[in-house]
């Protein structure tokens, strides 16, 4: 069951993985001092009447976060929800939505009546992470990789806001994904430094403060690059000492909607911003 989708389980994987977990759960309990069992996440979906109760109870588990995950991706015809502040204040990942930040700025100015002297009002698209992925095709596919891929370890939840989605264990974030430009990106909280002379393709951005949890970045452009991704991801759940627990695949692919059905469902925000007349 390691690293595989669990949509169809035997009775005899079933039995393999309980063992397994009897195993990881012991150590744990050794470490801690103390018995851990009914602790885990996967413990609230436990019947103990049945056999290999802790595998079952696993499954049930990632079956609700698959279910989670599917109701907050889907477009529906309410609003966008605001993100926390503490959310909201996090950069895009590219100069081009550095530049929509700016653009934001400039929009302020709109509480004018008229434009200043040598500017004229123009009408601007401020698009989210789940806009950019539901107009293109390519990112959903590689998407639905990567999610699917982080599904598959023990501990790691994910919240999508309004710059891409954030994969954290416990309170830390380990990892993001977004979108710049047309470009699936991959921010991990992995050492570059420790990666310099390996095979892998990626941008040091720890000089940014935005991304000094996630210092790594990793453009995920086709089947080589998201299977590095992958490989690197595995190093992430090493890191963090995360379990790999299977994943269910999930189809997270949406049908492509218009930029006039995306801001009906405010996921493209419309605002008016002053630039300076051409010459």
């Amino acid at each position: 069951m390691n690293g595989k989708n669990l949509s169809g389980i035997s009775t005899k994987e079933f039995r393999a993985r309980q063992q397994v977990l009897d195993v990881e759960k012991w150590l744990a309990s050794e470490r801690a001092g103390q018995d851990l069992c009914g602790t885990f996440p996967f413990c609230a979906y436990c019947v103990k009447t049945e056999s290999d109760p802790c595998a079952r109870a696993e499954l049930r588990e990632k079956m609700r976060q698959a279910l989670d995950d599917l109701s907050e991706i889907a477009v529906t015809e309410e609003p966008a929800v605001t993100e926390a502040p503490n959310e909201g204040t996090e950069k895009a990942v590219e100069s081009a939505e550095e530049e929509e930040m700016l653009e934001d700025s400039l929009a302020l100015q709109t509480l004018k009546k008229e434009p200043p002297e040598g500017y004229e009002s123009v009408l601007r698209y401020r698009r989210t992470f789940r806009s950019k992925l539901i107009q293109s095709g390519g990112a959903q596919d590689l998407y639905t990789e990567l999610k699917n891929t982080f599904s598959g370890y023990a501990g790691i939840r994910s919240r999508v806001t309004q710059s891409g989605e954030n994969f954290r264990v416990g309170g830390r974030k380990i990892a993001k994904i977004a979108i710049g430009g047309k470009t699936l990106c991959l921010y991990l909280a992995l050492d570059p430094k420790a990666f310099e002379d390996s095979k892998y393709r990626f941008t040091d951005v720890s000089d940014k403060k935005t991304y000094s949890e996630t210092p790594m970045k990793v453009r995920v452009t086709g089947s080589r690059s998201l299977k590095h991704a992958k490989e690197l991801i595995g190093y992430l759940a090493e890191k963090f000492d995360l379990p790999n627990v299977g994943y269910i695949s999930i189809d997270y692919r949406c049908p492509y909607k218009t930029d006039e059905e995306l801001v009906r469902v405010g996921l493209i925000r419309l605002y008016t911003a002053f630039v300076k007349k051409k010459k």
